[in-house]
């Protein structure tokens, strides 16, 4: 808040005290606006006691607050409708719908209170529940390889198509257009803006799910991005269509069913609304230099970059110690370093934010499927740099081309084998957001350039969307291979966030989220998996086989390490044990009472005995003075022959009290004595 023009008004003339009458009643106002929006305390539906840490959400705001220590919580919010969801680790997620929320009562926020139910372990990790999920994936594996094969058109052929004639959206269009589907869509759809451009555009996403306002346990999140260069259009256009694609064919496909039940699927039409609004307004598109935001900055050169070494493997690269998914917190990429445009830093808090398993980036002017890295090992002659996770990209990779109707095969533009190729193989950038997002997050991303044109013209759009819109599907369907599960504490049986999930041989982990669930894609083969956090004994189960279908399911239940407050609760408890013994005999009246009178007789004999021999004692010293009497203390004679006497040392006197100086002890007044004695006391 600048309060004034005056960095520093003066108080003699005046000027301070006209700026406090300026400002008081709108600092008061200030303070009374947190009045505006919902409160409410978080509790647990069976014992009522506080759930701190839980989530508030609201649909549409990428914003959630948090519980405190008591349960309770506070979220400003302007007059409106809203939905509200509260969700917490251990507990079934808890939405309420259309919250009016009015501001009336500007001295208290609207009352909302969750009781949240406790999750059991039944409800994700049954035997049932497994072998169910195991059969859904499996399905939904036929369906991707069937897009892969030349029944290709078959299968999508039983698909609705999009009613939305094929035109390019400008900003307002497309936000027109996200809003109807979201109205026509409620039960599936969720729309919420991550961030806003340099422009103030908002950067809008549209989740589908069965459930979209929460994160379910157990179920994999995937996204597309489009549009990061604004001038590469065809990945903006194709997902507006896509989003309709899948609401629209929701309850009449099996395939397209069974992917929302069982997936939470995020779509950004366009990373950068400016570039493309730029792009938009000319008439040579192709020549309207809308790839960079309004800043002028190439986003997919911002992203913070990601250093690489040598891996154990001589042709596999691997980020250095540094750089790793571990330690994923947003103030970690907000400092100056990174010069980081709205967008990006946007980007990345969503990336953050959501535990998302599977990423497709889509750009233009090629055709062709770009894996990590991008970026090589300084010094580096070799052409490619390999990830950790090669041959799993490379499966990723060609899911997408191969259910391509031309990018496995096409020759119109620069050719490559399969329609895949390794990002630096092609050309080597720092920055870039696929790098970024493998590194940093659980999140496996790879780069789809959707054609060799740009910006084609509009009649040109359904002959883009009829070769991607299987490609599409296939490629997010690939979130159902791999190894999932959750990891848990042996002794609570309650999910283990943050925990460690390696692949032995394959150097790059991914993190559980909030309820212990994590997903790791792999390609087919034979694994041993590890698990592990801080504060637990380390778990690994070995031989774990990854086929071409259904992920594979696996539990792992941690062991936590006696820490220091675990001995300490021991020896609390010892101290407890003492305690609890000592009130029991006390309470044991009879010998308690006993054990007391001997030992209260025993006191009064030694008190007793104390004042006799002080008395016998006193009578002996009265005895002793009334012979020899008392005299009269003099003087002591201050010279070198008195024994209680200052001797003089090198010109000065020591004298017996170490704090006098010279000067002082010689006006010093004399010490006192006896004459006839030399003790001070008899």
């Amino acid at each position: 808040m600048e309060l004034s023009c005056c960095k520093y008004p003066l108080a003699k003339n005046g000027t301070l005290v006209k700026e406090w009458d300026k400002n008081r009643e709108a600092l008061l106002s200030y303070m009374e606006l947190s009045h505006l929006g919902v409160k409410g305390f978080i509790r647990d539906e069976l014992t009522r006691t506080a759930v701190s840490g839980a989530l508030i959400q609201i649909q549409g705001i990428l914003h959630p607050v948090r519980s405190i220590t008591s349960g309770a919580y506070w979220r400003l919010l302007l007059p409106g409708l809203y939905n509200i969801t509260a969700t917490a680790s251990g507990y079934v997620p808890q939405t309420k719908y259309n919250v009016n929320v009015t501001n009336a009562n500007l001295t208290s926020a609207l009352r909302l209170d969750f009781n949240l139910q406790p999750r059991t372990q039944d409800l994700f990790i049954s035997n049932e529940n497994v072998v169910e999920v195991n059969s859904i994936f499996d399905t939904l594996s036929n369906y991707a390889t069937q897009l892969r094969s030349g029944s290709r058109d078959a299968l999508l052929d039983t698909l609705i198509e999009p009613t939305d004639r094929f035109r390019y959206h400008d900003y307002d269009s497309l936000v027109a257009k996200l809003n109807e589907l979201h109205a026509k869509y409620q039960n599936i759809t969720s729309l919420y803006t991550i961030g806003e451009s340099v422009e103030k555009r908002n950067l809008w996403v549209m989740i589908i799910s069965d459930n979209p306002l929460v994160h379910e346990a157990g179920e994999p999140e995937v996204r597309y991005v489009g549009n990061i260069h604004g001038d590469e259009t065809v990945g903006r256009e194709c997902l507006i269509l896509f989003i309709e694609y899948l609401c629209v064919n929701y309850k009449k496909s099996d395939y397209i069913t069974k992917l929302i039940d069982n997936t939470r699927i995020h779509i950004l039409p366009s990373l950068n609304p400016d570039g493309f609004e730029h792009d938009y307004q000319q008439k040579e598109h192709e020549k309207g230099g809308g790839r960079p935001n309004a800043h002028n900055v190439d986003l997919n050169r911002n992203f913070p970059l990601v250093e690489l070494e040598q891996s154990s493997k001589p042709d596999i690269a691997k980020p250095k110690p540094q750089f790793n998914n571990a330690e994923n917190r947003l103030d970690k990429f907000t400092v100056s370093q990174y010069l980081l445009e709205p967008e990006v830093r946007a980007a990345i808090h969503w990336s953050l934010v959501y535990p998302f398993v599977l990423s497709g980036n889509l750009h233009g002017g090629a055709l062709v499927a770009n894996y990590p890295f991008d970026n090589r090992i300084i010094g580096s002659t070799k052409l490619e740099s390999r990830s950790p996770d090669d041959s799993t990209f490379i499966m990723l990779a060609k899911s997408y081309s191969q259910a391509h109707k031309q990018m496995s095969q096409d020759t119109s533009c620069p050719h490559f084998g399969d329609g895949i190729t390794n990002g630096a193989a092609w050309y080597p950038i720092e920055g870039g957001m696929q790098d970024w997002s493998y590194v940093f997050t659980s999140n496996m991303e790879i780069t789809l350039e959707l054609g060799c044109k740009k910006y084609p013209e509009e009649n040109e759009l359904q002959l883009y969307w009829n070769d991607n819109k299987g490609a599409l599907l296939s490629f997010i369907t690939q979130v159902v291979h791999g190894i999932r599960g959750f990891v848990y504490d042996i002794k609570t049986q309650t999910g283990i966030p943050g925990a460690s999930i390696s692949v032995h041989g394959i150097e790059h982990n991914v993190i559980t989220y909030r309820d212990g669930d994590f997903f790791r894609i792999l390609s087919y083969g034979i694994y041993d998996i590890t698990a592990e956090r801080v504060g637990y004994a380390p778990q690994t189960i070995r031989n774990v086989l990854v086929t071409n279908q259904s992920s594979t399911y696996i539990e792992f239940k941690l062991k936590p390490n006696e820490s220091t407050e675990e001995k300490n609760t021991e020896n609390l408890s010892k101290v407890q044990q003492i305690y609890n013994q000592s009130k029991d005999f006390i309470l044991n009246r009879t010998l308690f009472l006993v054990i007391a009178g001997i030992l209260a007789l025993v006191l009064a004999a030694l008190f007793g005995f104390i004042i006799l021999y002080l008395r016998c004692r006193s009578s002996s010293i009265l005895s002793y003075h009334s012979r020899v009497g008392f005299q009269r203390y003099n003087l002591i004679p201050q010279d070198e022959q008195s024994e209680l006497g200052s001797s003089e040392v090198k010109g000065s006197k020591s004298v017996p009290n170490s704090h006098a100086t010279q000067s002082d002890s010689e006006n010093d007044e004399p010490l006192y004595s006896s004459q006839t004695h030399k003790f001070l006391f008899a």
